[in-house]
């Protein structure tokens, strides 16, 4: 057979034959290696080119060994793998990135406790033993056979209670101003745990639940509500309200709520969150209360004085509103425009302390009148704010 018949011959049979894919599986999980795209043949040329040799070296003595050897015996020549090995080689690695990866242990703060979760084992690959198989199968055109990924496990890291200690504990510590320039240090409080207690209880931190430990914290003695940085009062407002007992009952359990309040720069402000949800079992009476355009009796009838009483002294000191509501009434002691109706789990009255130092608000109810004030530092830059209403019509005609 001449060169160029036994190389087509030789294509038919090698070449043409290579699949377009290799199977990888790891445990139920299968991967597909490409071998078109990493160019995967036979060097057929170079083979037939070596038995072609056989026996034509132009040395005579050796081309006559040649000879009579090949007459007596095979000459195996096997054609070369040929193939984009740095190809492979990313691909092997792209595997990796695909297998289970170690999950090391993490921790975190919930309330008052810390969760530590146990990691997990991960999946490391024997890059050249399953570069040696896949060569192996591809050299002995085993297509067709699944190759099973050789793996190790990789285990995390054990936890290090140590580190964590250090990572979360705190001393306490007092808050504090310093002067040029002026700056307010809020309170740390003091956080901790027992290490060598809660080492004891390790081996008992479940696979997919985190470990609880209850968290111990020890106050400061000095909170920014103690230092003396409310000098200013930046606004006050005052509404009067008639001594009905049980109205005036609610009135002063909001406003006690609210009362002492300190927000900080940036900290928002929520009506529903600081007086919570108005029960009976919090002390609240029914008073009349606006239902769909009408008046009726209702838990905790009249809180909504307080925060209107509050909207216009927060709007006074230049906060930025976030959420407000009006009544779909006008009320008896503000006009239209003046109002901020709230409703537990509906509406609520929000704001933003947009200032540069912390605030403090004062609420107070007490013959007859209502009040509001927001004490802080002044800027620079203060304003003279006022709301003016106008009736413009009536509902029923808009």
């Amino acid at each position: 057979m001449l060169p160029e018949d036994a190389i087509n011959e030789l294509s038919n049979c090698l070449n043409d034959t290579v699949p377009q894919e290799l199977i990888l599986q790891y445990e139920e999980q299968k991967y597909r290696i490409n071998l078109q795209e990493l160019e995967v043949q036979f060097d057929i040329e170079g083979a037939i080119q070596k038995a072609y040799s056989i026996g034509r070296t132009q040395n005579v003595v050796k081309d006559l060994w040649e000879y009579a050897k090949t007459l007596n015996d095979t000459v195996n020549i096997e054609p070369n793998l040929l193939y984009e090995e740095e190809i492979l080689n990313e691909m092997l690695r792209n595997l990796q990135e695909q297998l289970p990866k170690v999950q090391e242990y993490d921790y975190f703060i919930e309330n008052d406790e810390l969760l530590i979760n146990r990691g997990k084992s991960g999946v490391g690959l024997h890059l050249e033993e399953l570069k040696n198989k896949i060569l192996e199968n591809l050299r002995d055109r085993r297509f067709d056979e699944e190759i099973q990924i050789p793996t190790y496990e990789i285990l995390p890291k054990e936890i290090d209670l140590q580190a964590i200690h250090s990572e979360i504990y705190q001393e306490p510590r007092d808050a504090y101003v310093t002067e040029n320039p002026f700056e307010i240090h809020e309170q740390v409080i003091g956080r901790d745990f027992n290490v060598e207690e809660v080492q004891k209880n390790l081996d008992i931190i479940h696979k997919n639940e985190p470990y609880k430990i209850k968290l111990k914290f020890t106050n400061p003695n000095i909170f920014v509500k103690d230092l003396n940085i409310f000098p200013h009062q930046l606004s006050t407002f005052s509404t009067n309200y008639v001594n009905n007992p049980s109205r005036t009952t609610n009135l002063r359990i909001a406003a006690s709520k609210i009362n002492g309040t300190i927000l900080m720069p940036g900290e928002k402000f929520s009506f529903n969150q600081v007086v919570g949800e108005r029960t009976i079992a919090a002390g609240y009476k029914n008073a009349a209360i606006f239902v769909n355009g009408q008046v009726e009796d209702g838990l905790a009838g009249g809180i909504c004085q307080i925060s209107s009483t509050l909207y216009d002294a927060v709007i006074a000191a230049n906060l930025q509103i976030t959420e407000r509501h009006n009544h779909s009434l006008l009320t008896s002691y503000l006009p239209g425009g003046k109002d901020a109706t709230v409703v537990w789990g509906r509406y609520d009255f929000q704001f933003v302390n947009n200032r540069e130092y912390p605030i403090k608000i004062e609420m107070t109810v007490q013959n007859g009148v209502a009040t509001a004030a927001v004490y802080g530092i002044r800027s620079n830059q203060e304003y003279e704010i006022t709301i003016e209403s106008h009736f413009v019509g009536n509902k029923r005609n808009l």
